[in-house]
């Protein structure tokens, strides 16, 4: 069985930005097929849009590993909420959010994010092996009581990285979710 992971980038972010390179090569490193893709209009995050753009491509996600940061890590919930995601063995949340918008941003901008009748765990958790949670303790775009409260849905752990921020721009590493992630990769 092939080793395979997609990494999705946040809002206004791209594949090869912060922690992502990082990531994608010490995947590749344990000999991982790594899908970072550049999410269409990630501008204004779409569930639907991504969707139709994630299980149109020709990635298997079945048994894999997923990792989002923000807006791609509520995409990341909302993959297992859709019925053509397969089973994945692990889905982590970096910097995720489950309503509102981030201080700063245009409400329009997240209007299709997330889905209209909110988020059904039980289907989640079905559909993932392991879902896991990274936050940083001052975020503040993405409140860290909100990530509590889906960790807490999906009885997921949750790592705080204390002063992370919102674990993006200022990192090219992020060795915690490796910490997290190196558990499901050997």
């Amino acid at each position: 069985m092939s080793k395979r992971a997609a990494l999705l980038h946040g809002t206004d972010g791209a594949p090869d930005q912060n922690w992502f390179p990082w990531l994608k090569s010490k995947l590749e490193t344990e000999g991982y097929e790594v899908w970072a893709p550049e999410l269409p209009d990630s501008h204004s995050p779409n569930c639907e849009t991504y969707g139709e753009f994630l299980f149109g491509s020709d990635f298997d996600f079945a048994d894999s590993l997923v990792v989002g940061h923000s807006s791609g890590a509520v995409e990341v919930l909302n993959m297992l909420m859709d019925e053509r995601c397969p089973r994945v063995k692990l889905a982590v949340c970096v910097g995720a959010w489950e309503h509102g918008v981030p201080p700063g941003m245009d409400a329009a901008q997240f209007v299709g994010l997330f889905p209209p009748d909110g988020f059904d765990f039980t289907t989640m958790k079905q559909r993932a092996d392991a879902i896991e949670f990274l936050h940083g303790s001052d975020d503040p775009y993405c409140p860290l009581d909100q990530a509590e409260h889906l960790a807490g849905e999906l009885d997921a752990p949750l790592t705080i990285v204390p002063n992370g921020h919102h674990l993006g721009a200022k990192y090219t590493e992020l060795p915690e979710l490796w910490r997290i992630v190196e558990k499901y990769v050997r």
